[in-house]
């Protein structure tokens, strides 16, 4: 896909982009993907911060034409309104972290995470892609050689790999390490935390993760103080959800065409990408900011060449 790439979402704080109320237990949930389950960031909640880092008042869409054309303006009495070219898709779920008996926690996979992850990728524009692992064998999990989240069980036992509540036989494998390398390279920049990230990955199989990402995200019990009294208010105890910190999602953006442009050497959506997607970002996304969430960092990958 021509002037297109893909962007990174790392939380560094619980983060809750909430969908209203649960019907269960969770009285806030957090923003699911409809078909998998799995926790996801919607594209309009990252456009929307996004647009903000970059100041995209409506005052200044109408006197910044590269702002207009980035994230479009709504009309007015005086002029029509225009859709914004940079387009983001949702940021589905790569690694989510869970806790680990060894090396205090796991950045986990899984085979079909992977698969979305590398088609994205593909169309992106990105070449010469890892090649997918074989999906894991039911009570198995993969992990790099220098893997920390092994566990040996005696001097003739097998290694095992526990995360969270489930248990699962330790298997080396090199796709593990070629995908640890490469999701590494893209969202940290420093060597050491490219090590942390290769020393945690694993790679379980789709049902687990399934159920981890069910299982596995944090619940934070709420309250509200009345100010007379200093004890609960009336209903006023609720449990909300939240995506973990360390977390990794993933997405594709892509710049349509820019009508009215003048022409030049370089393309009006190549200057936009390289305005608004080139440099990482600290951004708050989803609602709780007042008490910290949703910190996260953004990282922007072009393929090679473009």
């Amino acid at each position: 896909m021509k002037n297109a790439l893909m962007y990174w979402i790392h939380t560094l704080s619980p983060t809750h982009i909430g969908t209203g109320r649960g019907l269960g237990y969770i009285d806030l949930p957090i923003h699911r993907d409809c078909l998998t389950g799995w926790p996801a960031v919607p594209a309009t909640a990252f456009k929307g911060v996004w647009a903000d880092y970059h100041a995209a008042t409506d005052t200044a869409r109408r006197s910044d034409a590269d702002l207009r054309a980035a994230f479009g303006v709504a009309s007015d009495s005086s002029n029509g309104s225009s859709a914004g070219a940079l387009i983001p898709t949702d940021a589905r779920l790569v690694c989510l972290p869970v806790r680990s008996f060894r090396g205090t926690f796991a950045w986990c996979t899984s085979h079909l995470a992977l698969e979305f992850l590398r088609r994205d990728l593909a169309m992106a524009g990105f070449r010469h892609l890892p090649d997918l692992p074989e999906p894991p064998p039911e009570g198995a999990a993969l992990h790099t050689q220098q893997s920390l989240l092994k566990h040996q069980n005696g001097a003739n036992g097998g290694a095992k790999i526990y995360l969270a509540d489930l248990d699962f036989e330790a298997k080396s494998s090199d796709p593990a390490e070629k995908w640890a390398s490469f999701i590494g390279e893209h969202v940290f920049v420093e060597e050491s935390w490219r090590k942390a990230f290769a020393e945690r990955l694993a790679i379980v199989p789709d049902d687990a993760f399934n159920f981890l990402c069910e299982t596995a995200t944090e619940i934070a019990a709420r309250v509200r103080i009345d100010d007379e009294s200093k004890t609960v208010a009336d209903g006023a105890l609720w449990n909300e959800e939240l995506l973990p910190p360390e977390s990794i999602l993933a997405g594709m953006i892509s710049c349509d065409r820019v009508y009215g442009s003048a022409p030049s050497d370089e393309s009006a959506e190549s200057k936009l990408l390289k305005r608004f997607a080139h440099e990482p970002l600290a951004l708050q996304i989803g609602g709780k900011a007042s008490t910290g969430r949703g910190q996260v960092r953004c990282i922007f990958s072009k393929p090679q060449g473009a």
